[in-house]
């Protein structure tokens, strides 16, 4: 088949690489002038390398990732609330999202990547689709991929029953070299009335963190927040924030409102499917949005394989719809539970999370390890 994918992010760049290897003729359109990740650190769980089984790909992932065990929750005095502690023999991995982009398009031919190809429209059809660009000529495909991202294109052309929504805090994030961790395989979260602030360790003692705050949508005061605000914002916190904020440079932080988007019913159109955050853009308190990209695409290859082209597709939704609006809504309420402000809720909250058993936190999470390859 002739194959179009808009987007070269992770879930475009996985789909092109396991695509072309399958033989398709693969077309992958990225409107920017080259391919930048937006973003620091991002994790790999298990669930993505399983379904990715011996394929290069796992193997050039687990190559640039640091192993993580287990995830602390504490408060801003360092008092430990909870833990999740990963299953033995599983492979969960944190590190740099250029990193990973970078291997992954090490699996696309050069020619078949296209940038500064800006879609414009979508003649969407039963049996071909043709997309449109602002400075080249249209172009008809057997199937197109809509994997660019929240605010997707591809999906504004195929239905109006998408829905963006603000979830009502905004986050900080950066790198930093030569971090001092007790335990590098350990990541942690602190929550406090203030904000949320995560530090996870990747490859060489360098660390991603986060810093999540309530703030209104588009807040002119919260954007303008430089280092020095969120060290004085912080300062109470314990000493691994105030070490990592230190070691943060005044200039490559990154900032950007959390959205997720309302579940859809169907990825598929006619002839285009949609992927990744286009499909299912989540918050990232699971750490499944670059996940969740990759195992789409992982699952479309395999029902491509496995199936007719009606079945695989019809095989495709069945398989992710539902699957992904349960990462979308147990992020969401993670998020709402880890960005309270109130002090009698925190409390309450407190008390509770020392109490839950870890068999408990860890049920929340098998749900992702059993989602069905084909």
């Amino acid at each position: 088949m002739k194959i179009a994918i808009v987007g070269a992010g992770i879930g475009g760049l996985t789909a092109a690489a396991l695509l072309h290897e399958q033989g398709h003729e693969v077309k992958v359109f990225e409107k920017n002038p080259q391919i930048k990740a937006i973003g620091a650190g991002i994790g790999i769980g298990n669930n993505v390398l399983e379904k990715l089984e011996n394929h290069d790909l796992a193997k050039g992932i687990k190559n640039v990732g640091q192993l993580v065990r287990e995830l602390e929750i504490r408060d801003h005095k360092d008092t430990l609330l909870s833990g999740i502690q990963f299953k033995k023999n599983t492979v969960n991995l944190t590190m740099k999202r250029q990193d990973l982009i970078e291997v992954i398009q090490s699996y696309v031919p050069d020619d078949a990547i296209y940038l500064d190809h800006l879609v414009t429209q979508v003649d969407n059809g039963d049996l071909k689709v043709t997309l449109h660009f602002s400075a080249q000529e249209s172009e008809t495909f057997d199937l197109c991929l809509g994997a660019d991202g929240l605010h997707s294109e591809v999906r504004n052309q195929v239905t109006k029953d998408a829905k963006v929504q603000y979830q009502g805090y905004t986050v900080f994030r950066g790198m930093v070299e030569d971090m001092p961790f007790k335990a590098d395989q350990v990541a942690t979260e602190y929550w406090g009335r203030k904000g949320r602030v995560g530090i996870v360790p990747l490859l060489n003692n360098q660390a991603y963190w986060f810093i999540a705050i309530n703030a209104k949508e588009r807040d002119l005061t919260v954007q303008s927040y430089g280092k020095p605000h969120l060290q004085a914002r912080f300062n109470h916190y314990p000493e691994q924030v105030r070490a990592v904020l230190d070691k943060q440079s005044e200039t490559d932080i990154l900032h950007h409102d959390m959205y997720d988007l309302k579940p859809l019913k169907t990825f598929v159109y006619q002839r285009t499917i949609l992927l990744g955050d286009a499909a299912h853009a989540t918050t990232p308190n699971m750490g499944q949005g670059a996940g969740q990209a990759m195992e789409d695409a992982i699952v479309l290859s395999q029902c491509l394989a496995s199936y007719d082209f009606q079945q695989a597709l019809e095989r495709y939704d069945k398989l992710r719809v539902k699957h992904t609006a349960k990462v979308i809504k147990r992020s969401r309420r993670i998020g709402k539970i880890a960005q309270m402000r109130n002090g009698l809720m925190v409390g309450a909250r407190n008390t509770i999370a020392k109490r839950i058993p870890l068999f408990m936190l860890n049920r929340q999470v098998n749900f992702l390890y059993k989602s069905k390859l084909k």
